[in-house]
């Protein structure tokens, strides 16, 4: 009886705490790790000492360096989680009477035009398209989120038609392929971009002169977060189990220290069927998934154990997107071509860098806190105008 009611608890309305922290998370290493970045007076050349020393000056900047390149991953990874979570829990309907299906056509629409029109500069519109390689045309994170959760349920469409297997075989295997291209296109000269004799707004998507967030290997990490939403599903009656949990942090953690191990490993393999893939490249790739599954693992105990009832911060996880976008408006100028990178880019010390980022991180938590009122208001003044007219 226990297993039934938990099961049915799972297959409800209600959301996952702990995807939502992850969220949340992300989101605010995200913000902090932004404003330090374009405002911090010595971010670039201690970027520089890592690169080369393999440290800084300040054991403190090493290690928020190393929190900051845990963000992307992160982000990618429950994205995954969260749209194949909702997406598979409704297997049982054809594809078109899903109406995740709809939903998440929708969402890749709006990620894409976002993401372009968030690179556009009014300020400089007539530059727009006349720069070598214009920045409207890059490829950046919410693109390829947006391709990401395409490919999460082109995959899905295709579990559903072969109807053969398990779906979270599929994700992984997707995941990995995607890997696998990564050490080639690495590989190749920052001037030669693919594919070739291609407008750049496709070769960016690829490797191309603004592929800020490719799709190798960055959609992989989606991909790996679609596995994990099936996974979740498939082992929903275990998911509030303390073992599930540990098990993820384990699996995290053997990902995390072996990962180097694992790829010499299959290189040695692929040796002697003559085929050269240098997976040892992949290997910071599984470690950035280690730690992210490691993660996800303990903020499922803290779901279990404790009475968690922080409305807010789980609040601000359901509102990523927002929060994304108001940011890239604020700091780097998006869209209007005026923000505070205009006025503080590397201009402040490390402790105002850090006051700054925190005054930051509280505006957007007020955002959220009152996102609710602040739409009230925006609907208001839109019906107002319009009643004008």
């Amino acid at each position: 009886m226990a297993q039934q009611t938990n099961k049915i608890s799972l297959k409800s309305n209600k959301r996952l705490k702990f995807i939502d922290m992850a969220r949340s998370i992300a989101i605010l290493l995200m913000l902090e790790g932004h404003f330090i970045e374009h405002t911090f007076k010595d971010f670039k050349p201690m970027i520089s000492s890592i690169k080369e020393n393999g440290k800084s000056s300040s054991l403190l900047f090493d290690w928020w360096y190393f929190m900051k390149g845990f963000t992307a991953p992160m982000f990618f990874v429950v994205t995954g989680i969260v749209f194949v979570y909702l997406l598979a829990k409704n297997e049982e309907l054809s594809l078109k009477n899903n109406p995740r299906i709809f939903k998440g056509f929708k969402r890749v629409i709006e990620l894409l035009l976002w993401g372009y029109l968030l690179q556009l500069n009014v300020r400089y519109i007539t530059n727009t398209f006349h720069q070598e390689h214009p920045w409207i045309f890059a490829f950046h994170v919410l693109q390829s989120i947006g391709v990401g959760i395409l490919f999460l349920i082109l995959i899905f469409s295709l579990y559903k038609i072969l109807n053969i297997g398990a779906l979270y075989l599929y994700y992984f295997i997707a995941g990995s392929i995607i890997f696998c291209f990564y050490p080639y296109l690495k590989s190749l000269d920052e001037d030669v971009f693919l594919p070739t004799n291609t407008p750049e707004i496709i070769q960016n998507i690829i490797h191309g002169p603004k592929s800020v967030f490719a799709i190798v290997p960055w959609m992989a990490f989606t991909l790996y977060g679609g596995m994990i939403g099936a996974l979740i599903i498939k082992f929903q009656d275990y998911v509030k189990k303390y073992w599930f949990a540990i098990l993820f942090i384990l699996i995290g953690l053997i990902l995390n220290i072996f990962a180097r191990d694992i790829g010499i490993l299959l290189d040695d393999i692929l040796d002697i069927l003559h085929l050269e893939f240098k997976l040892i490249k992949n290997a910071w790739l599984y470690g950035r998934l280690g730690q992210v599954i490691m993660v996800i693992g303990a903020l499922m105990i803290i779901e279990i154990s404790m009475n968690f009832k922080a409305d807010l911060l789980l609040k601000i996880g359901q509102n990523t997107l927002p929060i994304y976008i108001l940011h890239v408006i604020i700091l780097y100028g998006g869209i209007f071509g005026f923000g505070l990178n205009n006025i503080l880019k590397h201009s402040l010390n490390g402790t105002e860098a850090i006051i700054g980022a925190i005054i930051f991180i509280l505006l957007f938590v007020i955002f959220i806190k009152y996102i609710n009122v602040i739409k009230r208001l925006f609907y208001s003044l839109l019906e107002a105008i319009h009643l004008k007219k």
